[in-house]
């Protein structure tokens, strides 16, 4: 996999949604009265802060929320990008976009933004469940969206959900066969996490439901084989590709790489010429606020010191099949991993792929891999 530790790249957020969704605790609102306030504060923001980071921008990502629906304000935004920022030619420009809101509007406004890569939320395939966790589409409207945005994108990728309420492994296996039968370039896949605050998770504390761990792993291996078979090669725990074709925003973060978050509670990571003390800042998550300072309202900022850089570094690399590029951590902190983590390495090593130039968690053990970060840290 290519390297993008040295990469530049913008988040955008787009808080807005048609409804939420049983299980979303993202920020985001269904109420879309102030969209139109909303992206003039993003647009000063945006204006803003290109003033105060110079630096040449390689992908571009614009996520919510549902960003398909804001398409009539692509443009707008697109000039406070363009205006702003130095874009490198060829960089990756993604859009997240949902089936009921793949419109003629959104595939215009989004070529001629410059966007080449789309993700849609499809979840699922089967009528049943999409009505059960809250989504507005159905099968048929996911299957229409996908035959045009594979006609007018060069990459399109799809999101799926695994574990949902009353679902069966030919649930699975009939969604996965179903895209993989699509042209699809990307593929993500998580195992359904009951958030606090969100419907099927009060719906789990009332009994209303049960959410077996066991059963929930076993459906991602079967999602995992039924994507290898697929043409899909895994690159990221919940993340697949084909033809290499991995999404280049995601994975520069994970190979540590600074970004800039823009919009409602956006987060950024910008190191130091490079290295440390790096920052982490947080936009404010209160729209009202947000709106009326005009995208001037301060950003909350932590200080990432050498030592906690490292463990950041550790445990974003390992969520990577290829997993932590030792001389990029080297260099990175001046240190010697193999040394550092010798211990460690040796007792977790049944679990790891280990050379000079890398530390990777073995793809079996993917979904315990939170407890094999954690003993490494």
């Amino acid at each position: 996999m290519r390297s993008y530790f040295d990469d530049f790249s913008l988040y955008i957020h787009i808080p807005y949604c048609a409804s939420k969704c049983a299980y979303c605790d993202f920020l985001s609102f269904s109420d879309r009265s102030t969209m139109r306030a909303y992206f003039d504060a993003l647009c000063a923001e945006i204006h803003l802060r290109g003033k105060e980071v110079a630096r040449k921008v390689n992908s571009i990502y614009l996520g919510g929320g549902t960003p398909s629906l804001a398409a009539a304000y692509f443009p707008m935004l697109k000039d406070a990008i363009f205006d702003s920022f130095e874009v490198e030619k060829d960089a990756e420009i993604s859009a997240e976009a949902n089936p009921e809101s793949v419109s003629d509007a959104f595939i215009e406004a989004a070529q001629a933004f410059g966007v080449n890569r789309v993700s849609l939320g499809v979840q699922s395939l089967s009528d049943p469940l999409l009505k059960r966790i809250g989504r507005v589409h159905d099968r048929k409207t996911a299957l229409a969206a996908l035959s045009r945005l594979t006609n007018a994108f060069p990459s399109v990728g799809a999101d799926i959900m695994v574990g949902l309420p009353s679902e069966s492994d030919a649930d699975v296996r009939e969604t996965i066969k179903t895209l993989c039968d699509f042209p699809l370039t990307h593929l993500s896949c998580y195992g359904l996490i009951l958030e606090k605050g969100t419907k099927l998770y009060a719906e789990a504390k009332k009994g209303v439901f049960t959410q077996d761990e066991d059963e929930t792993a076993n459906r991602y291996d079967l999602a995992c084989e039924l994507l290898a078979n697929g043409g899909f090669e895994r690159y990221e725990i919940s993340n697949f590709a084909r033809d290499k074709k991995v999404c280049r925003y995601n994975t520069s973060v994970w190979q540590y790489a600074d970004y800039l978050g823009l919009g409602l509670g956006a987060s950024s990571f910008l190191k130091k010429d490079g290295g440390f003390p790096a920052r982490r800042r947080k936009n404010t998550r209160d729209l009202n606020r947000y709106i009326e300072c005009a995208g001037k309202a301060r950003p909350t900022t932590q200080i990432i010191e050498h030592e906690e850089g490292k463990e950041e570094f550790l445990m974003l690399s390992l969520r990577l099949t290829e997993g932590v590029d030792v001389l990029t951590y080297n260099a990175l902190f001046g240190g010697n991993l193999l040394s550092e983590k010798q211990e460690k390495l040796s007792r977790l090593a049944p679990f790891l792929e280990i050379s000079d130039r890398k530390i990777a968690i073995k793809p079996e053990y993917f979904y315990v891999s939170n407890s094999i970060i954690s003993d490494l840290l």
